[in-house]
């Protein structure tokens, strides 16, 4: 068995990471300009560009990173000079746009 053969356990380190979600307390969304509130009607709080309408393109929140960074070093974490923006596809029903923004 793996787990039972120490030159194999050897080749290998244990990387463990958390994917954090944190409700933010802006007044944007966190990929666009649209509010970021409660109560509202349905689908009241939206855009072209929240619904990943063709030719749009993220605006991101600089007060997310801001806090971001401000939780990044409370942790003692290491914080990146650079980052970039993924699209990961999901067909959900709630999802319009057909992909989240990572």
């Amino acid at each position: 068995m793996i787990a039972e053969n120490p030159e194999i356990i050897a080749k290998y380190q244990v990387v463990i990471g958390l994917e954090v979600h944190a409700q933010m307390s802006t007044l944007s969304k966190a990929y666009s300009g649209d509010r970021n509130a409660y109560a509202g009607s349905p689908n009241s709080y939206t855009s072209p560009l929240t619904l990943g309408h063709p030719g749009t393109l993220p605006r991101f929140n600089e007060r997310t990173l801001e806090y971001a960074i401000k939780m990044g070093l409370a942790t003692g974490s290491t914080i990146s000079r650079a980052m970039h923006f993924a699209r990961k596809n999901y067909f959900y029903a709630d999802l319009p746009k057909g992909y989240q923004i990572t």
